[in-house]
């Protein structure tokens, strides 16, 4: 299982707060696991429409 780690960017102290984790349960890949989690975690995680997210997994800071 791997763990995807959920922060919300707070560009006014120019610092991340962390806000949550997600965790991939799914035993073989298939295809579009890395895509799904994004998406599930953009529509968990996202409080305002202006809000940015960065997710981090595998060392990959990804900003929705």
């Amino acid at each position: 299982m791997t763990t995807i780690t959920i922060y919300s960017a707070d560009k006014v102290r120019e610092r991340r707060v962390q806000v949550g984790t997600l965790v991939e349960r799914r035993r073989k890949e298939r295809g579009n696991n890395i895509t799904g989690l994004l998406k599930l975690a953009a529509n968990r995680f996202k409080l305002s429409p202006g809000q940015k997210i960065q997710v981090e997994f595998g060392g990959i800071l990804v900003e929705l």
